[in-house]
């Protein structure tokens, strides 16, 4: 199942927002949870249009979100800098997982970048790029991002719309991964592209592609030519994958043979099939979550359950012990009285309990022997029943 956007998806959306949001103006920003934005544009002739910025991916929607009664420091920043800020433009840097939006207003010109990789990262540059604010400091060894900083890019990864046969079959060559993982990674494709690649070549994905003789190569570079035309002419079919359950499982902006055998559903546009795409996740999500809690409440409630029919049959033991000791006591109360009040004779009599107890430890009344007579007054007995 699809968890975020590839960088062909971003291929084809940008050009999408770039006709959707057209001469549009900033409007309203809102952090509506922890690492999501919503942001409210106003088109000339159009009226408002929602962004929804998630790490994993962003797209326009239609689908209503709820939005917190106080904004965020990060949404009263994004407010101050970019309210009343027309796009000017909007691209995909290189061919990464990066959207830019580039703004301006009377108070000047910013970017507002977006990394669709790893946690995923929200950015407002100046002009200059200097960081401005973000939704979170991040570091690595090679690059880190702060308030105050030039904005850097990640290491630029190959461009595979520029890549020739050379090239490629140098790529495959020097690859210690399976085939479809280089693909995916040394050509920047994403996962389900590689094995599009794969399986139109009729050639095993998990294969070492360094084993891969020349006619085999040449299969997958053919293969591989036939995509890259596909997305420079921006032949587009979008549509949602379902499987046999009829839960989406993927979004894809152009018909893919790997998928020929399941379920479809087509859209306009590819930032449609996007929305609708994640908003089902999320429910599905939300939804798990619901079961989770659910089950978790049950758990314990069947912890209790078993705890409480635990302590009853204690109780239940303890009771009936109780009872034989009153039915005990019942049965030899006139012994008993006669042990205490020969007892308390002594006592009367100036007797101290450790005189007491050598006179009467170990002495049997009837059916009754003393065991144990203690300084504070308790008596012990063992009663051999009749």
């Amino acid at each position: 199942m699809k968890t975020g956007l590839t960088s062909i998806d971003i291929y084809f959306l940008t050009r999408e927002l770039s006709d959707e949001l057209d001469s549009a103006r900033v409007d309203k920003v809102y952090q509506i949870s922890e690492r999501e934005l919503k942001m409210r544009f106003y088109v000339p002739k159009e009226g408002s249009k929602e962004l929804i910025i998630a790490p994993n991916y962003l797209c326009l929607t239609r689908y209503q979100r709820d939005v917190p009664e106080q904004p965020s420091s990060f949404a009263m920043q994004l407010r101050k800098h970019l309210k009343g800020a027309f796009i000017k433009a909007i691209r995909q840097y290189r061919f990464d997982r990066i959207i830019e939006f580039e703004l301006k207003r009377s108070g000047g010109e910013y970017f507002l970048i977006t990394e669709l990789f790893g946690n995923g990262n929200i950015i407002l540059c100046n002009s200059e790029r200097r960081i401005l604010g973000l939704l979170e400091w991040q570091k690595w060894k090679d690059r880190r991002l702060g308030v105050g900083q030039i904005y850097q890019y990640p290491p630029g990864g190959r461009n595979p719309l520029e890549i020739d046969l050379p090239e490629f079959r140098d790529i495959l060559r020097g690859s210690e991964k399976s085939l479809v993982a280089t693909l995916t990674t040394d050509l920047s494709l994403g996962g389900i592209y590689a094995e599009e690649l794969c399986f139109n070549s009729e050639i095993d994905k998990s294969r070492e592609p360094k084993r891969l003789g020349d006619d085999e190569i040449q299969l997958l570079f053919n293969s591989f030519k036939r995509l890259i035309e596909t997305i420079k002419n921006e032949v587009k079919e979008p549509m949602l994958i379902l499987d046999e359950s009829k839960r989406y499982v993927d979004v894809i902006p152009f018909r893919l043979s790997i998928y020929e055998r399941f379920e479809r559903e087509g859209f306009n546009t590819l930032n449609e099939a996007i929305d609708r795409y994640f908003i089902e996740s999320e429910l599905m999500e939300m939804q798990k979550i619901g079961e989770r809690k659910i089950q978790e409440r049950l758990a314990k409630i069947q912890r209790i359950e078993l705890e409480q029919r635990e302590m009853i049959r204690d109780l239940e033991k303890k009771s009936e012990e109780y009872k034989k000791i009153g039915d005990l006591i019942y049965q030899n109360f006139q012994v008993l009285e006669r042990i205490i009040k020969s007892i308390n004779e002594e006592r009367d009599r100036g007797a101290d309990w450790s005189e007491i107890g050598k006179r009467f430890i170990g002495k049997r009344f009837n059916n009754i022997r003393i065991e144990d007579i203690e300084k504070n007054g308790s008596i012990t007995v063992e009663v051999e029943e009749k």
